[in-house]
């Protein structure tokens, strides 16, 4: 808690002469120094900080000169030594943390004893760099006890003092915990052979919670060895460790510690740790086996999946095909024909990384007969499925394949967009099985090209149900898009060849979907057709238009008197058009937007006009605005606009 408050003191205090320093007067030199220290050694905190930010920035201006500072740091010393306040010997100890040298360690090293001084004297002290520094603390550290006994080897540590060895090795056996635990991280820290076997010994000399924190300093001792070079000795320990029974988080930081230093030694532990009853021991041995390369660690993995529990036998089944060695694709193959649940389904879900052309129908019958996980893994790896000749695969097993299969196979078709399945496609929407005839008929959309177009506008005819027609419709107008326009002529004809209304309709739809030329004159003569529903059909078509060419027509129906539903259609439709990108200006913009308020016989017509007129910035769209302000259906969208039109005007 000590330790805490100083730190927070201190950082204050940085933060604080920081602020202080930038307002304080420029110093020239030492000649001010006297002065300065004199109002510092009354100092108590709260009070003005800017005699410390002075004394700050001569020492800072100093640095370039050691004559100078060895004259400061001469000054802090007596400060210490002298009655000023607590806080101004806290400000100095701060300051000859950065300054100190040799001649300051006898000054602090007696302040050590001290308890007012002790904790802020190791500060500084532990910051002076050399041996002299190295040799106060230890000779200090039998004279006290408590947290000033931690503090000071917990600095010994941070200073990696391989001479003070001697001097911890007896304190890891402390009565006190906690004096015992500071002496093993310190020992850690330092990281030679000596501190190592203090902490070898010590191991088997304690027990509970501070023999695991010994054990765990030893794995870190043993990694600090290992990054200094000495991997042989941090081996050692590993092996030891992860020879004997150890706690759960031992095994885990000596598997860790001994995969990271030399990975194929560490095989054969690692090896034995994946029939660990520790699901946590057994993942990580697992993962660490799978980060080595080699053809025989996947050998060795593929050797211990009979011997695993399942839940092992899935965490080795992600491993593996995580790692990417096609050579255990055989495991995952017989794992989806002889496991079950969860091992199966992340055996499907493998096969779709270390799978290839020979495993499609396994993948496809998979997903045929199993559901949840497992449907959704093998689904997933046969639409996935990378290398050569998947697709070929997949047509050939489509066109042996039937019922529930086929139907995987046909998804798979159109997932992964095999155009050469187009045909096989079409023959299979002619089948009586219904599934397979959806699925083909949806797996068309991201298969069939203009080659089906006239196969396509016979299964819209022939359709015989509405979600049929539905499908159909939907696949041949995504099919014209990617089309020539020659073909949307195909659909023309035979919209003028049928007299079914039903597939009449749906070829104005999908008419209405290819926004193109050929179609638009057909859809303009059918908005004039007595048939009602061929009307509204058109109008609807038009109105997905992707370009503002059919706005005149749409207008002209909204200003039409006969069908008012019609009217109101085509207004719908005019006003979704009028939000496309145009080069239309800005003042034009607003005055057809201006008839649709006129033409417009509900409030949500108005205000979808309303929420347009931003799109025209202009003084006469603010004018439409104003004037639908009184009008109590919209006035609160029409006040929305008038802020937004006003907003956009001044920037132009």
């Amino acid at each position: 808690m000590m330790k805490k408050t100083i730190l927070l003191v201190l950082t204050t205090a940085m933060a604080a002469t920081t602020s202080a320093q930038q307002a304080a007067k420029p110093v020239t030199g030492l000649a001010e120094m006297e002065t300065i220290l004199a109002k510092i050694a009354t100092y108590q905190y709260g009070q003005s900080r800017e005699p410390l930010a002075q004394f700050t920035q001569l020492v800072e201006q100093s640095l370039p000169f050691p004559a100078q500072l060895k004259q400061i740091e001469a000054r802090l010393l007596q400060l210490l030594q002298s009655s000023a306040t607590s806080a101004a010997k806290d400000y100095a100890f701060r300051e000859l943390s950065l300054i100190a040298t040799d001649a300051s360690v006898r000054v602090l090293a007696n302040m050590l004893t001290r308890s007012e001084t002790a904790e802020m004297a190791r500060y500084a002290l532990a910051r002076i760099p050399g041996a002299a520094a190295d040799e106060a603390l230890r000779r200090t550290l039998p004279k006290v006890s408590g947290d000033s006994r931690i503090g000071i080897i917990n600095s010994l540590g941070q200073r990696r003092d391989a001479k003070s060895v001697p001097i911890l090795r007896p304190l890891l056996l402390s009565p006190d915990g906690g004096v015992g635990e500071a002496a093993a991280a310190a020992l850690a820290a330092i990281a030679d052979q000596p501190a190592m076997d203090a902490l070898a010994t010590a191991r088997g000399k304690v027990t509970g919670s501070l023999q695991q924190r010994i054990t765990e300093a030893y794995i870190q001792c043993a990694g600090q060895m290992a990054v200094r070079g000495n991997k042989g000795a941090a081996l050692k320990v590993y092996k030891e460790l992860t020879a004997a029974p150890q706690p759960e988080r031992i095994r885990i930081a000596a598997l860790g510690g001994l995969a990271e230093t030399d990975a194929r030694v560490a095989i054969p532990a690692l090896t034995a740790e994946l029939n660990s009853q520790s699901p946590e021991v057994q993942t990580v041995a697992i993962r660490f086996l799978s980060r080595i390369e080699g053809s025989e660690v996947t050998s060795s993995l593929v050797r211990q999946f009979p011997k695993l529990p399942p839940s092992g036998q899935v965490r080795l089944l992600v491993a593996l095909a995580d790692r990417g060695d096609v050579s255990a694709a055989l495991l995952f193959v017989s794992a989806v024909k002889n496991g079950t649940g969860d091992i199966r389904a992340a055996a499907l879900s493998g096969l779709g990384k270390l799978g290839d052309r020979t495993i499609v129908s396994l993948l496809a019958e998979a997903a045929a007969t199993s559901q949840g996980p497992e449907q959704a893994a093998a689904r997933s790896s046969l639409h996935g499925l990378g290398g050569p000749g998947i697709d070929e695969a997949t047509v050939s097993a489509l066109q042996q394949a039937s019922g529930k299969t086929k139907v995987e196979l046909i998804m798979a078709a159109g997932e992964r967009g095999i155009a050469v399945a187009a045909d096989i496609l079409i023959a299979a929407v002619q089948e009586k099985d219904a599934d397979v005839h959806r699925e083909a008929l949806r797996a068309l959309r991201n298969v069939a090209g203009p080659a089906q177009v006239p196969a396509l506008l016979q299964l819209l005819v022939q359709a015989s149900t509405a979600s049929d027609r539905r499908e159909a419709t939907q696949t041949l107008a995504t099919v014209l898009r990617r089309s020539e326009s020659a073909k949307v002529d195909t659909v023309v004809s035979a919209y003028k060849a049928t007299g079914a209304m039903e597939a009449r309709l749906a070829f104005l739809e999908v008419l209405g979907q290819t926004s193109s030329d050929e179609a638009l004159s057909l859809l303009r003569g059918s908005l004039k057709d007595p048939a009602p529903e061929i009307a509204r059909a058109a109008i609807l078509a038009l109105s997905e238009w992707a370009t503002p060419a059919p706005v005149p027509d749409l207008l002209a129906v909204a200003r039409s008197e006969g069908n008012a539903t019609l009217q109101v259609l085509g207004l719908r439709g005019y006003l979704k058009l009028m939000a496309l990108p145009s080069q239309r200006p800005a003042a034009e913009g607003a005055r057809m937007l201006a008839e649709a308020m006129q033409l417009a016989r509900q409030p949500a017509e108005k205000r979808t006009a309303l929420s347009l007129l931003a799109n025209f910035p202009c003084k006469e769209s603010l004018q439409v605005a104003e004037a639908a302000r009184r009008d109590p259906q919209v006035a609160k969208e029409a006040a929305a606009a008038v802020e937004r039109i006003n907003s956009l005007v001044k920037f132009q």
